[in-house]
């Protein structure tokens, strides 16, 4: 005996439901949004730090609870690798602007590698040359910051020779003998922090603003 209900054979109705269950969640599973940067799993607890901003206020990361914070490492006399990291965040800020009504809530948070330089004036003259008044840009003690380097794999290698020339003694020749000799080595990771405090992806050069701007859209949306 065959059971029918609303003239559509049982059996029938059973397979067409499944079809469309496997349908819709493949579509699902397909379209939905991933990261693009380096995923971290399981996501670490980024850890936090009390630094000073270009401006003398203080700054923790636990200031930013409930929002994304994008969190990277450079130094205001890099002619390398910090200008181009700059020049990325700032361009993903134009993919995170895309689209988008209202205020996404997410920081941007630069921590120094060269404390000594890095002054509050040298700060803000940095930001102000890229455009990026909005971002913190983060110092402390050698020490302090020694520690923070190494919590988020941040190898910093400071060369500053005294070694000067011996063709002229003046003020002018030594100063630029000494800046020629002096280098800061350092990586520049990028990480991506979600609202809870965790690490949840991360972007080393090259990578491409727009992807660094997708991870930062998903986490900002993310309950």
């Amino acid at each position: 005996m065959t059971v029918r209900t609303f003239g559509i054979n049982l059996t029938t109705r059973i397979f067409i439901s499944l079809f469309f269950i496997i349908v819709f969640t493949g579509c699902t599973l397909a379209h939905a949004p991933s990261f693009t940067g380096t995923v971290l799993s399981p996501a670490p607890k980024a850890t936090d730090f009390s630094l000073l901003d270009q401006f003398g206020e203080t700054v923790t990361l636990g200031d930013y609870k409930n929002q994304v914070v994008i969190l990277t490492f450079v130094y205001t006399d890099c002619n390398d690798i910090c200008p181009l990291i700059a020049h990325r965040l700032k361009e993903a800020e134009k993919y995170l602007r895309d689209g988008t009504t209202g205020q996404l809530n997410y920081n941007i948070l630069l921590i120094s590698v060269d404390p000594a330089r890095d002054t509050g004036v040298n700060r803000q003259e940095f930001l102000k040359n890229y455009g990026l008044g909005s971002w913190k840009y983060l110092v402390g003690q050698e020490a302090q910051l020694k520690q923070l380097w190494s919590a988020y794999y941040v190898a910093v290698l400071i060369d500053q020779s005294n070694q000067h020339s011996e063709e002229s003694n003046s003020i002018d020749a030594l100063g630029t003998q000494l800046l020629n000799n002096y280098s800061v080595t350092h990586q520049g990771p990028v990480y991506i922090i979600d609202k809870t405090g965790h690490a949840r992806s991360i972007f080393t050069l090259p990578f491409d603003a727009e992807d660094l701007a997708n991870d930062v859209k998903l986490l900002v949306n993310e309950n």
